[in-house]
């Protein structure tokens, strides 16, 4: 799919109730996915997890979409790229 650089505020939300969500901002998107950096190394490839895109805080505007971790690199100063593959997106 096509890529566009766009920066946008994205709450990360592992189905595990245990890992804690987190806020990230994109690097790049498309239809279906997105790429973003992070320090947490908890991520893994397969990883389900819940995406707010463009998330802001108290909106009723923001919808949760379902998607997968599908790839992680590792990156500079203890950072790594995550790729999540969206699975619906209307």
């Amino acid at each position: 799919m096509p890529r566009l650089d766009l920066k946008q505020i994205t709450r990360i939300r592992p189905f595990d109730p245990q890992v804690p969500p987190e806020y990230c901002t994109t690097l790049n998107v498309s239809s279906d996915g997105l790429y973003l950096t992070t320090s947490a190394g908890h991520y893994a490839v397969g990883m389900n997890v819940e995406v707010t895109r463009d998330f802001q805080p108290g909106s009723t505007f923001d919808r949760d979409v379902a998607g997968a971790i599908v790839r992680i690199e590792k990156l500079e100063a203890d950072r790594f790229g995550v790729a999540i593959q969206l699975f619906s997106v209307a």
